[in-house]
């Protein structure tokens, strides 16, 4: 957001110029400090929504700035610049409450702006955490002069609602609530577009209604229409709510015989307004963990992810032997196609390959755009024998695939190396065990797969 104060502590004269002048054309309000001590007393003076701090600074390291800000100013958010040498020290960070670290060897512009936007979103999203809980207790306060029993439900609204949930955490969530705070005969609760496979739907039901009735019930929610608004007997009484946040709705329609008091309808009101927010909240944080994780040019997982979760694979390999394989692959010539069509012609390559690829991959599958034009496909559950013929799919599937985007009928090729994990290898040994396949591929002139056996 415009505006916002950093804090930018480092010692090399030119970096600091660089980093502050590009953060403040980025709209930001800098605040440079050139070693620990300058950075201790702007800390000191003033309160900043982000710090970013050299790891190793004359006077006060960026360690221990880092943690007189978690005790001073818990929310502020930090990222650590450092080098490769001092990647261990960065981790260790990480674990102090730093948000990220930085490279400076190869740190671009774009890069730096990334990470100040995330940062900045997410502790956004804190404070929007803080503040729907603060509205929360206003509320309990509220309800809490009417009634002991009210304050103890809304208090529940809160430790369900409130913290950061996945999508069918929130609605198993929502449907106790509303199930186990209100004398209900039947409920209904939906939740559409949340990139499900299928929709979020449930439904309850006392012991003494009638398979009948809840089939009609049933059928009512899910046709209900402005020219069928009232749910089939026996159940007269009705409360239902539609809430609508991004793409995501929410639909929900409780019943049973006797009409609702107003206390239980204005219970109701508050069960549907604090799942629209965290209905919000939760696609915040969806969004904001998206950029994290994802390449912004194709939209696929990103180096960093796919590094955290070809370790944890490695893990449950050794753990219960699951077959394990990695395709690597790139574009062949692809610095030809940049050299004599441009970069934005080497882009749309990239996304339409990514794409063709993100098709033929299962779900339970991780592709990544490992970097430039190399792409890594991480297949669980799959031997390498069944990994090569997939691959070969791969393969000509994109050779045979015009690019229109780029010229008519343009067309690419790839070449593929493939490996599959044994007892031994490390994660490290079956990256290069692929990537060298990959580049036997290369050396066997191209538009092949190579398998590393």
């Amino acid at each position: 957001m415009p505006g916002e104060k950093i804090l930018l502590a480092e010692d090399d004269p030119g970096m600091l110029r660089l980093l502050a002048e590009s953060l403040m054309s980025q709209g930001y309000a800098v605040t440079p400090a050139a070693d620990g001590h300058a950075a201790l007393a702007a800390l000191e003076a003033q309160e900043f929504p982000l710090a970013l701090l050299d790891l190793r600074l004359p006077g006060p390291s960026g360690l221990e700035l880092l943690s007189r800000l978690k005790t001073k100013a818990p929310a502020t958010e930090v990222i650590l610049i450092t080098g490769p040498g001092d990647l261990q020290s960065a981790i260790a960070a990480l674990r102090l409450g730093a948000y990220d670290y930085l490279l400076k060897s190869g740190l671009s512009l774009p890069e730096l702006h990334a990470a100040v936007a995330r940062a900045l979103e997410r502790r956004r999203l804190a404070q929007s955490n803080r503040d729907l809980l603060a509205h929360l207790s206003q509320a309990q306060e509220e309800l809490a002069r009417r009634r002991t029993l009210e304050l103890s439900q809304i208090r529940r609204i809160g430790e369900v609602l409130a913290g950061p949930l996945t999508w069918e955490q929130l609605f198993q969530g929502l449907a106790g609530l509303i199930w186990e705070s209100l004398e209900l005969t039947m409920l209904g609760l939906e939740f559409l577009g949340t990139g499900a496979e299928n929709p979020l739907m449930e439904f309850r039901r006392q012991p003494e209604v009638s398979d009948r009735a809840f089939e009609d019930f049933q059928n009512w929610f899910q046709e209900t229409s402005p020219g069928n608004p009232a749910p089939p007997p026996p159940c007269p009484a009705l409360l239902k709510e539609t809430v609508q946040a991004g793409e995501v709705t929410a639909r929900v329609a409780a019943v049973r015989h006797a009409p609702f008091s107003p206390e239980e309808v204005e219970l109701f009101r508050i069960f549907t307004f604090q799942a629209e927010a965290a209905l919000k909240n939760l696609l915040l944080f969806e969004q904001v963990k998206s950029l994290a994780i994802r390449d912004g040019l194709t939209g696929l997982y990103n180096y960093r992810y796919f590094i955290e979760t070809l370790r944890y694979e490695v893990e449950k390999f050794r753990r219960y032997r699951t077959p394990l394989s990695l395709l690597f692959l790139d574009i062949d010539d692809f610095k030809n196609i940049n050299d004599t069509l441009g970069h934005t012609a080497g882009d749309k390559v990239l996304q339409t390959v990514g794409a063709l690829l993100q098709k033929e991959v299962r779900h339970a599958d991780l592709l990544c755009r490992y970097g430039g034009d190399e792409f890594a496909l991480l297949l669980t559950q799959t031997a390498p024998a069944q990994a090569l013929v997939l691959a070969e799919r791969l393969r000509a599937l994109i050779s045979q695939t015009p690019i229109n985007a780029v010229e008519p009928d343009f067309r690419v090729t790839v070449s593929i190396g493939v490996a599959g994990l044994e007892p031994g290898m490390s994660w490290e040994d079956l990256v290069r065990a692929a990537d060298g396949a990959h580049y036997r591929a290369k050396e066997a002139g191209k538009n092949r797969v190579w398998w590393a056996r």
